[in-house]
């Protein structure tokens, strides 16, 4: 592992998003020990990413896709790829779709994704039927962030062939303020969500959960950090309950640890997840958990030993907060299990791990 490689993430954009942070972890990572790393987002959009990634001198190229499938982007990636020459190409999500025939014709030897979700619902239908040939006659070598993903994927792609490696994500854990637990009844409880604004994150659920834990402790607010398509029908909802005064939305945030260290209970009621990055940071900061029995949370998570694990229902999520509203021992005790079980996934352990993939397959 000491041949400097070329690396080359390519990702659809750099907004704010867990799939987005672990290509910027995985990037500073991976340049710090002394690999020519590179960034292309199929999007053109500055972002908080984007610019931290180039304050880290981490080369950043925008590709100017339009909504949609684009065939220029082929071209362009064509032009891109043929100056650079990396060793390694790193997909996310559905730019895989546009860099697996492009990286062939170039005669990349090592195209990696990671799978950032549950295989059915990561892509389209349409798209699982090109990403298995990918897979299975191009040599595009898949990684899961979870077992529970790696079980979907062999299901999904009926995959019989060797094991798919298992690499968690990472955040820098350096970063992390932890939650300093003080015992004072004065003071509300607040409840913190990370997320952007999507079905699978289940904001309509929550607020319903938060409803019924606002009647029984009139102590607790609610805190939503991030934006997102559904936002308006959130907020409308909020409304409809007579719950505006309790709810806030704080919009996107670049440091988000300043606000998971003033908060008292992280919850996360998903559909589905891979591997969140944000219940990582809520575990740096040492929060107590309330999170849904769905993708990478259950290998993440152990009921009562680091956090409440729950079935996606309305009041079983509700009855969950409450528990932890109502005890400052139990929220003390699950928030530093959590802070110790979070160790694990620090962006170094990730980035070493990727970086013994990429030199097995070279």
């Amino acid at each position: 592992m000491n041949k400097r490689i070329k690396v080359i993430q390519i990702i659809p954009t750099l907004e704010l998003g867990g799939a987005e942070i672990m290509v910027e972890n995985l990037s500073v990572a991976l340049n710090h020990l002394n690999n020519d790393v590179k960034v292309i987002s199929l999007y053109s959009k500055t972002t908080p990413i984007s610019r931290r990634l180039e304050n880290n001198r981490i080369p950043v190229f925008y590709l100017d896709k339009k909504i949609g499938f684009d065939w220029k982007i082929f071209t362009k990636l064509y032009k891109l790829l043929k100056t650079e020459r990396p060793d390694v190409i790193h997909t996310h999500l559905y730019a895989t779709t546009y860099v697996v025939p492009v990286a062939k014709l170039l005669k990349v030897k090592v195209i990696v994704h990671t799978i950032h979700s549950i295989a059915d619902k990561e892509v389209s239908l349409a798209r699982q039927r090109i990403y298995d040939i990918y897979y299975k006659f191009l040599k595009v070598k898949p990684v899961a962030i979870s077992s529970m993903i790696r079980e979907s994927f062999q299901k999904v792609y009926k995959w019989s062939g060797e094991n798919i490696p298992l690499i968690n994500n990472g955040i820098d854990l350096n970063k992390c303020i932890s939650k300093v637990h003080e015992l004072d009844s004065s003071k509300h409880i607040k409840i913190i969500h990370i997320g952007s604004f999507k079905e699978a994150k289940n904001h309509l659920g929550l607020i319903d959960s938060f409803n019924i834990v606002h009647k029984k402790n009139a102590n607790t607010i609610l805190e939503l950090i991030g934006n997102g398509q559904l936002e308006a029908d959130v907020r409308k909802r909020v409304n409809e309950l007579g719950l505006a005064n309790y709810v806030v939305f704080l919009g996107v945030k670049e440091d988000v640890f300043s606000y998971l260290s003033e908060s008292d209970i992280f919850v996360l009621p998903s559909l589905w997840e891979g591997m969140p990055i944000s219940l990582i940071e809520a575990m740096g900061t040492a929060l107590p958990i309330v999170a849904t029995k769905v993708g990478g949370i259950p290998d993440m998570i152990e009921d009562r030993v680091n956090g409440l694990l729950v079935n996606i229902d309305v009041n079983e999520i509700a009855q969950a907060m409450l528990e932890l509203a109502d005890s400052y021992e139990l929220r003390k005790q699950l928030g530093e299990n959590a802070q110790k079980s979070s160790e694990q996934y620090s962006a170094r352990n990730m980035t070493l791990k990727y970086l013994k993939l990429y030199c097995d397959l070279l």
